[in-house]
């Protein structure tokens, strides 16, 4: 198996960003992101060239005019935690990553935020999440009522996230 190291588009970034998940110092890195994708601006060439050791004025100023001179505007809050949830659900459905722990991590970004799962349309993947977490930690037992081994019921519940969100991501389908 290849490993691919699977990073967030442009406006991936540009929306963590948003949500103050990326910081000024991480701007030329996101530029670069941007060019690597076919964006180009004399801004954005500037920005790219610059270090995260310049000052962050500067390069806020030229992260202003490089979305300016690409049309482009932050995006709202939701809609920024729309696009950072669909990378990891995408990660998650494609089984880049393990599941449980990859929702884990998508779970703990939505809590640094004013939304929730079921703000989202994510509230299944996060009761089945539960679920989850109680029979790995030997909490309460589903697996029993159904008749299956734990490693059954997890693997099956696993499955259900991942066509959940399979789902989710063509009704919320973001660039």
């Amino acid at each position: 198996r290849v490993l691919r190291v699977i990073t967030l588009t442009f406006l991936q970034k540009l929306a963590a960003y948003s949500l103050g998940c990326k910081t000024d110092k991480e701007l030329p890195d996101m530029a670069m992101t941007a060019m690597e994708e076919g964006y180009d601006t004399a801004s954005l060439r500037m920005l790219a060239g610059k270090s995260e050791k310049d000052s962050a004025f500067e390069l806020r100023e030229y992260f202003g005019l490089a979305l300016k001179e690409l049309g482009l505007v932050l995006p709202e809050r939701k809609e920024a935690l729309t696009r950072v949830v669909a990378f990891y659900a995408n990660r998650i459905a494609e089984k880049e990553v393990d599941t449980y722990q990859g929702f884990d991590e998508m779970n703990a970004m939505i809590n640094k935020t004013e939304f929730d799962c079921e703000s989202l349309g994510l509230m299944s993947c996060y009761v089945d999440y539960i679920t989850i977490w109680e029979e790995k930690s030997d909490g309460l037992d589903f697996h029993t009522a159904e008749g299956i081994s734990k490693d059954q019921y997890i693997e099956r519940t696993e499955e259900g996230i991942r066509r959940q969100l399979k789902e989710w991501l063509i009704l919320n389908e973001t660039k």
